[in-house]
């Protein structure tokens, strides 16, 4: 499952010079969140991954992350822009699948 435009919608303060002094400050690793912009989610459901029980659990999360990875390649425009998630928003038309 993949919900796209999520990093468009939140944002973080990430490695800026505020979020820097507030780490030496409490010596805790605060990133404050930011955002609920009103872009458009959508979340996708990708193919089941049969089970398999001959497989190990390492196995197993490299099928989950290789189906991952399709569905953002296939769904997210990358690199994210927060201008073009907007203008998805306010499209009257339905986007193509």
């Amino acid at each position: 499952m993949y919900t796209q435009n999520v990093r468009e919608g939140f944002r973080t303060f990430g490695n800026t010079i505020l979020a820097r002094w507030l780490y030496e400050y409490i010596r805790l690793p605060v990133v404050p969140p930011y955002g609920g912009l009103p872009v458009k989610f959508r979340t996708y459901i990708g193919e089941p991954i049969p089970y398999d029980p001959n497989i190990t659990a390492v196995e197993l999360a490299m099928k989950t992350k290789a189906a991952l990875q399709s569905l953002i390649q296939k769904h997210q425009q990358i690199p994210g822009n927060i201008c073009s998630a907007l203008k998805e928003r306010l499209h009257e038309g339905k986007k193509k699948d």
